[in-house]
């Protein structure tokens, strides 16, 4: 049976590839060469960028003319706050804070929020160059969930991606692994290395079927929230729900 996922669309991966690769090669961003060595970048573009064809002449035109590198290297709140971009380093002062937590954080009224809000349809593209960090943004007081749960609300195309495991992670990666799954339940979760995307984890899906006489029959997906996925009344009319696990396969 044809299903569709309440998530939203996918990011087309190779897109995804070209966009991860777009924000260490355009002149104005070089934020691999930035001195943290650790940035993290949301987008929200016209979901047509997202699809195939990307065109890195045409992408962020109103944030190309920023040098946004040298503004997310600065020790006191390394935060770019763009058009269709926003970036941040590793806030060195009055007190240490990670770049994820910098985007996200508070929640409410976060640079990533005040991002999703720009265009309720569109792409939006969270990447950080590292893995979030365990002790600090996957669990604990600093922690991104809700963040996370802000993009997870986001009705357009939406994907959560990294490139490198954070390296006081890195001899915990079955660890890391677990703890990911914070993200994969809630967005597209990918690992972007080597020009190449790769799907670490996703929601699961939810199925609406109709019954007639002995036959089910797809219909238009719809989230029902605090609703058990077994036999259910909707208009009337009987429906029959059904839901796919989290489809998570670690650190890619």
């Amino acid at each position: 049976l044809y299903s569709q996922s309440v998530e939203g669309e996918p990011v087309d991966i190779e897109t995804l590839a070209k966009i991860t690769r777009f924000f260490s090669s355009e002149v104005s961003f070089h934020f691999t060469e930035v001195k943290v060595r650790q940035y993290a970048v949301a987008i929200n573009v016209p979901k047509t960028q997202c699809e195939n064809g990307f065109i890195p002449s045409t992408f962020l035109k109103e944030d190309k003319n920023v040098n946004v590198k040298n503004i997310i290297s600065a020790d006191e709140r390394p935060v770019y706050e763009g058009k269709e971009l926003i970036a941040a380093g590793v806030q060195k002062t009055p007190n240490t804070a990670h770049s994820e937590f910098l985007l996200m954080n508070p929640p409410n009224n976060s640079p990533l929020t005040n991002l999703l809000n720009k265009r309720k349809d569109g792409c939006v593209v969270f990447y950080t160059l590292n893995s979030p960090c365990m002790n600090t943004c996957l669990s604990g007081k600093y922690k991104i969930t809700g963040g996370l749960d802000k993009l997870k609300a986001y009705k357009g195309i939406k994907a959560f991606a990294f490139k490198n495991i954070w390296m006081q992670d890195q001899n915990r990666q079955d660890e890391l692994s677990e703890k990911l799954k914070v993200i994969a339940s809630r967005i597209p979760l990918y690992r972007c290395k080597s020009n190449k995307c790769t799907l670490c984890g996703e929601p699961g899906e939810k199925f609406a079927l109709k019954r007639f006489g002995q036959l089910l029959f797809p219909l238009t997906l719809f989230a029902f929230v605090g609703v058990s996925f077994s036999d259910a009344k909707f208009m009337g009319e009987e429906y029959f729900y059904e839901s796919r696990s989290m489809i998570y396969k670690g650190l890619c």
